[in-house]
């Protein structure tokens, strides 16, 4: 096991819009492809609150660490249940952008550190 693990705290569940066809006909519907993976969230990045004159809206851009193997594209929907792994409940909504892997080993040193590093965004519509 790599070094990392015992840093995701957090848990992440995966849904991917793919394409189903039926009798035919061809529908785009949205999927999960993961449950409950170890991750985390860091990074954050959570700007002031935008307000306009139907509704406000809160952005962040934050970064999510996982194991190298784990299967995100760009456009996922990620739902993160913040220090999941410590039984901790509430929940944050993002989107994936293109995952980066991180390999060892680093020139020739094996570092444990071997992870995906995702960019994710929540935009989210206040009251």
């Amino acid at each position: 096991m790599y070094q990392l693990a015992g840093w995701f705290t957090d848990l992440m569940d995966v849904f991917r819009v793919e394409s189903v066809t039926t009798d035919g006909l061809t529908t785009q519907e949205r999927v999960q492809v993961l449950s409950a993976v170890p991750c985390r969230v860091y990074a954050p990045a959570k700007n002031s609150i935008n307000l306009r004159d139907g509704a406000a809206t809160i952005r962040a851009d934050e970064k999510l660490a996982c194991g190298i193997d784990v299967d995100i594209q760009a456009g996922d929907e990620i739902i993160v249940t913040r220090g999941g792994v410590l039984g901790h409940t509430r929940t944050e909504r993002y989107i994936a952008s293109k995952p980066v892997p991180y390999y060892d080993p680093v020139g020739v040193a094996a570092t444990g550190l071997e992870h995906l590093e995702v960019g994710i965004r929540a935009d989210n519509i206040v009251g």
